[in-house]
């Protein structure tokens, strides 16, 4: 790792000690010299789709933080190299950027659809079968898991893929990061995430409306019809998602998406009996 990290730091071109940053996230590890951010993909990363993803974010600078360089490499491990932003703060959710996130993500889903298949739902199936079934809980969350129907994703925008409040960074002004999953797909997935905080009872309830109507406002494509016809079956799916990983990390509040969980398979299975 040791060897991994220096090799990282030199791809900078900063000086000073490198930091590593986000803690243990696998197989991906995020370095930091300076100004300068470098980020060691998986070794089996698609690479043709990476670079594709690092020129849709090049050619849009006023939505992405851009890329410093095209993709390097560290023995077999695809590195990219990034300019530093500070992150969203966690402390006081009144004051994350809600209605500069929901801006970004309507004038992304309107630019032309272009670049590799998005990643979600792709990243919840992950989730699930990186669950280890013994975990306590864990049943709860593969019986919600096994209600849902198939997550089919329509290909009609450029979407984020994975997006969060952490995938943000202000660098002079808010900019979407972390292109990993960055593609073509159905732009409800990038709204997904909040609305399943919303339903598990995390998000407040004017953070959301603040959130979801700035969206709207600014153009927002992904809801045609009513919210949640069209976030439900989505919102689910990252509610189990959360829910595996929270199970596995320990990093999010565990009990009321568990409680979700529940709700969820007592709902699927009412429609069934009805």
């Amino acid at each position: 790792m040791d060897d991994l990290i220096a090799a990282m730091a030199s791809l900078t071109g900063s000086s000073g000690d490198p930091e590593v940053l986000g803690g243990d996230r696998g197989d991906v590890v995020v370095v930091r010299v300076g100004d300068v951010v470098a980020k060691a993909h998986s070794a089996d990363t698609d690479v043709e789709a990476l670079a594709q993803r690092l020129e849709i974010a090049a050619a849009h600078p006023e939505l992405m933080l851009p890329p410093l360089r095209p993709v390097q490499f560290v023995d077999d491990r695809p590195v990219t190299v990034w300019p530093y932003g500070t992150p969203v703060s966690q402390a006081d959710p009144d004051a994350a950027p809600w209605e500069e996130s929901a801006q970004l993500l309507a004038q992304l889903h309107a630019l032309p659809a272009r670049g590799p298949v998005a990643g979600a739902p792709e990243r919840i199936v992950r989730a699930i079968r990186a669950l280890p079934p013994e975990l306590p809980h864990a049943d709860v969350v593969l019986a919600a898991f096994a209600v849902l129907p198939p997550l089919g994703m329509s290909t009609r925008a450029l979407i984020h893929g994975d997006w969060h409040l952490g995938q943000l960074v202000h660098r002079g002004a808010w900019r979407l990061i972390d292109v990993d999953d960055l593609g073509v797909g159905d732009p409800v997935w990038d709204l997904a995430r909040p609305a399943a905080l919303f339903a598990a009872g995390i998000l407040p309830a004017d953070l959301w409306a603040r959130f979801l109507n700035t969206y709207r406002e600014t153009g927002g494509v992904a809801l045609p019809t009513s919210e949640w016809e069209a976030l439900n079956i989505p919102a689910q799916a990252y509610v189990v998602q959360m829910a595996a990983r929270a199970l596995v990390t320990g990093l999010q509040a565990m009990e009321p998406l568990v409680e979700a969980c529940r709700r969820i398979a007592a709902a699927h299975e009412h429609e069934d009996r009805g």
